[in-house]
């Protein structure tokens, strides 16, 4: 598949570099609230706050992108755009290695009942194994040496797994209002980015164009999918259950009688 000329794109990212750090900044800041909250809510609610798909496609891709430092550093694509994403990815790899870990820790009963806990680990890495296998795979066959496309793509392919999963739980554990709608403030803000100020060509293609709208829509359809399920604004206990202190309360009167 035919999509840009990566030289061509960086020098447009310069051209526009106002607009870039200002608009992509703050969609990378979106990112960071994504991940943190997520993580954070996860432990909060001793749940996997992440779809396992979701994690298991997410996770190999971002570790891709920091294992080719040496494209971005000294390399044929050096540039402090790639250079500043890079270390962005360090934040989201670390926080999906989180996920994989809650999902491991948290996950059993949901997405393993009945087995043992050393089953579940096992079905959990072979996710994650048949994950790193699926983007290879996407990755050689993508014309996309600098990620601008995957990353987008990375985007639309959450929704439905974030979906189904927000499905199975009217409760909304391990999920916050704040972490969709930073899902969509980022979702939102890369493809103005992209579409704008990468120099067009590929970027207003039909089908890129395609992405990112479905993207975007999908992020709204993830926020009512959170408020349904009963997912606090940010910090707060889920809707029609009892806060951390009325449950520890609780628990240190079942003690007492």
């Amino acid at each position: 598949m035919t999509t840009y000329d990566p030289q061509q794109v960086l020098a447009a990212i310069s051209r526009n570099a106002v607009a870039v750090l200002g608009i992509g900044g703050l969609s990378i800041l979106a990112m960071f609230v994504f991940f943190v909250e997520a993580a954070r809510m996860g432990h909060r609610d001793r749940a996997y706050p992440m779809a396992l798909w979701m994690t298991a496609l997410w996770w190999p891709h971002d570790g891709s992108y920091l294992l080719h430092l040496g494209d971005w550093f000294g390399g044929p694509y050096d540039h402090w755009f790639t250079r500043m994403f890079w270390f962005a990815i360090v934040v989201t790899f670390a926080a999906e290695s989180v996920f994989a870990w809650q999902t491991v820790r948290y996950g059993r009963d949901e997405l393993s009942p009945g087995r043992s806990q050393g089953t579940h680990a096992f079905r959990v890495l072979a996710a994650l194994a048949a994950g790193a296998v699926s983007w290879a795979l996407v990755k050689g066959a993508l014309d996309d040496p600098l990620y601008l496309l995957s990353f987008m793509a990375t985007l639309l392919w959450g929704g439905p797994s974030a979906s189904a999963m927000l499905g199975r739980r009217p409760d909304g554990r391990g999920q916050s209002l704040l972490e969709w709608i930073a899902y969509g403030v980022m979702a939102a803000l890369y493809s103005i980015t992209s579409i704008f100020f990468f120099g067009g060509g590929f970027f207003h293609s039909w089908a890129y164009v395609g992405i990112c709208v479905a993207a975007c829509v999908w992020s709204v359809v993830l926020i009512a999918d959170a408020r349904r399920a009963g997912a606090p604004s940010w910090s707060g206990a889920r809707r029609g259950t009892p806060g951390a202190a009325s449950v520890e309360t609780a628990a240190d009167e079942a003690v007492i009688h």
